[in-house]
C-alpha cells in the first residue's frame, strides 16, 4: 500500500506543509504504522521551465529524510508529483530485484509524471501486449506496466480518461484469458490509484474494489479506506493525497471510479470530476 501526493498550485512553498510539516504528511505516514513502513523506495517530480524532473531513491524515506526535505523546500515548481513506496510483487521475485532506483516512482516519459498505488497482478501478460512501448520498460515494478499502457494509449491520441478505461477492458481481457495460468491469485489488480500530470493539468484517479478492500483503513486517523483518496481545494491550490494530511483543512473524498482533473484558469484553481 504506497502512498501518493499531487500538487498543484500558484503558490508552490504551500506543497512543503503536506509533504513535511503536517501531522500526517507524506513523510510522517511513511513510518508511523511500524507493521505498514513505507520502506522501499520514494520520489518526487516537478517541473522547470516546462520539463519534467524527477528525484527518487530506492532507499527508506525514513532514513533520507534531510535529502527529502532539501527537494522538498526547493521545489519551485508549480505541479509536483510524490510517492513513497510499499512494494508489491507479484512476480515472486527475491526482494534485491525489487528494490532499485528503476522500480521507485514517479515514473517519467516527455512531460508526462505518473504515481500508482495499487497492484497489477499479471504483470508479465500485460506487458506483452504493449508493442514496442515494452521496450521502454526499465524496472520489474508492476505499476511501471500500468504507466506505459496509459502513454501509449495518450500517444495514440485518446485522452486520460478514455486511455484508463481503455486500460481496464484490455486488463480485464488478458485476466480472462490467462487466469488459468495464476491459480493463486483471484483478481487482475488491487488497486488503479494514481496521480498524472502532463505540465499543465494535473490528475487524480481513485479505483479499487469498495466491498473486498473497503474495510483496510488509513494509516494515521484510521478514519477512511486506505484505498480511498482525499482532496483539498481552494482558488490557489489543489492537493490530492492517498490520505489526509491533517483535520483541519477541508478534505473531500476522491471515491472509488472518479478522476479529478485540475488545472489553472484566469490564475484560478479550477477542477473537474468525472466518473471513468
Amino acid at each position: 500500500m504506497c502512498r501518493l501526493f499531487g500538487g498543484l498550485s500558484l503558490n508552490f512553498s504551500i506543497f512543503s506543509k503536506y509533504l513535511l510539516e503536517d501531522p500526517c504528511s507524506l513523510y510522517i505516514q511513511s513510518r508511523i504504522d511500524r507493521s505498514k513502513l513505507q520502506g522501499d523506495g520514494w520520489g518526487v517530480g516537478f517541473y522547470v521551465n516546462g520539463f519534467s524532473r524527477i528525484v527518487k531513491s530506492e532507499k527508506p524515506i525514513y532514513e533520507e529524510y534531510e535529502r527529502f526535505k532539501v527537494v522538498v523546500r526547493n521545489l519551485n515548481s508549480l505541479i509536483a508529483v510524490a510517492h513513497i513506496r510499499r512494494a508489491s510483487n507479484p512476480r515472486g521475485l527475491p526482494r534485491e530485484k525489487i528494490i532499485s532506483i528503476e522500480n521507485s516512482q514517479p515514473f517519467g516519459y516527455g512531460s508526462y509524471l505518473f504515481a500508482h498505488n495499487g497492484v497489477i497482478t499479471i504483470p508479465d501478460e500485460m506487458a506483452a501486449i504493449l508493442g514496442s512501448w515494452k521496450l521502454k520498460i526499465r524496472g520489474l515494478n508492476d505499476s511501471e506496466v500500468y504507466f506505459w499502457h496509459i502513454v501509449k494509449e495518450l500517444s495514440e491520441g485518446r485522452s486520460l480518461p478514455q486511455a484508463l478505461k481503455n486500460f481496464q477492458k484490455n486488463l480485464l481481457r488478458v485476466w480472462d484469458e490467462s487466469r488459468g495460468k495464476h491459480p493463486d491469485k483471484d483478481r487482475p489488480y488491487i488497486g488503479l490509484n494514481m496521480i498524472f500530470s502532463d505540465g499543465e493539468k494535473l490528475y487524480a484517479y481513485c479505483k479499487y474494489d469498495e466491498e473486498r478492500d473497503g474495510k483496510v483503513k488509513s494509516l494515521c486517523y484510521k478514519d477512511q479506506p486506505a484505498l480511498q483518496m482525499s482532496y483539498v481545494l481552494d482558488s490557489e491550490k489543489l492537493i490530492v493525497v492517498s490520505e489526509k494530511t491533517n483535520v483541519e483543512d477541508y478534505w473531500k473524498p476522491l471515491r472509488s471510479g472518479q478522476l479529478l482533473t485540475g488545472q489553472i484558469v484566469d490564475g484560478k484553481i479550477r477542477v473537474h470530476i468525472e466518473e471513468v
